[in-house]
């Protein structure tokens, strides 16, 4: 599969402290949103909100957060995959 990439923010719009979250699915569904931060050592993590263990992959390039499109319309627990069959998921427009 083919990677495609979406730019949620930039570098400098996130912190240790601060997250930016990318909402996932459809206006009406309630998915959780995907958090992305600063790590203590500077690298740049995307994690399910609400201190999911899934990570998503993250790329930055000229100062702008990339994730990976695949990984956002994939379900992230087996809740949202039990409801795949009924919906699809897709990520909002930043």
């Amino acid at each position: 599969m083919a990677e495609s990439w979406k730019a949620v923010c930039k570098v400098k719009d996130i912190s240790t402290t601060q997250v930016h979250r990318v909402q996932r699915g459809l206006a009406w569904q309630e998915l959780a949103a995907v958090e992305v931060f600063c790590a203590d050592d500077e690298r740049v993590l995307a994690r399910l909100e609400g201190g999911g263990a899934k990570y998503y992959t993250v790329r930055v390039e000229e100062g702008r957060v990339y994730l990976d499109l695949n990984e956002l319309n994939a379900p992230a627990s087996r809740a949202e995959a039990a409801l795949g069959d009924a919906w699809s998921v897709i990520p909002r427009a930043v």
